[in-house]
């Protein structure tokens, strides 16, 4: 569930996340990543592109819950891309590519699902675009629900629990209404775990 800018080095905390917590964090993760899915499966969609891939989790988990999905997933790290191609690539289709220049059509699939992304681009308006462009039913997007991510998140990076680097948007519940409704028609909102809040915006 991360896309930095392709001048940022590649960082690991998304795959720590899903490779080295506990049982609480693994519930934390699956609930959140059912959520994702619940939303992008509405009206029947078959292809969705993960937009900021990473690793590769939630494409390996919308895979398992729903195997007749065709995924394609993208990210800007060659590391991470790498990582979903070996773990994940029974699953879905990964490529290097950056979410500001998606290499597809207008309306090449159902759902594109963008998790925890648009925080860590300056140009989030630009890529809100690409996502709406290259998609035909509609767009999934999570963003940390501010102030309250930031307050964990800076917590947890002073004392080493992790090492995120930081966003550069934050969104309040607010914002992210704001932002969202003004780029579609119908829009449903949700909350998760307090930190996540996640949209599905109708084309």
């Amino acid at each position: 569930m991360s896309e930095a800018n392709a001048v940022v080095a590649y960082n690991t905390a998304n795959r720590d996340r899903h490779t080295c917590g506990g049982r609480l964090a693994r519930w934390h993760l699956k609930s959140f990543n059912e959520a994702i899915y619940q939303l992008a499966v509405q009206s029947g969609a078959r292809t969705v592109l993960d937009a900021g891939c990473g690793e590769g989790f939630v494409a390996a988990y919308f895979a398992q819950r729903n195997p007749v999905l065709q995924l394609t997933g993208i990210d800007c790290s060659p590391e991470a891309i790498v990582y979903a191609r070996q773990h994940f690539g029974q699953f879905a289709s990964f490529l290097v590519g950056n979410v500001l220049h998606l290499p597809y059509a207008d309306d090449a699939f159902d759902v594109v699902v963008c998790s925890e992304v648009l925080e860590h681009i300056a140009d989030w308006d630009r890529a809100l675009a690409e996502l709406v462009r290259v998609a035909r039913m509609h767009v999934v997007v999570t963003v940390p629900h501010e102030p309250y991510f930031k307050i964990l998140n800076d917590a947890a990076r002073a004392v080493g629990f992790c090492q995120d680097p930081g966003h550069v948007n934050f969104w309040s519940g607010t914002a992210f209404r704001k932002m969202i409704s003004a780029r579609f028609s119908s829009v449903v909102f949700q909350r998760k775990h307090l930190i996540y809040q996640l949209a599905l915006g109708r084309l």
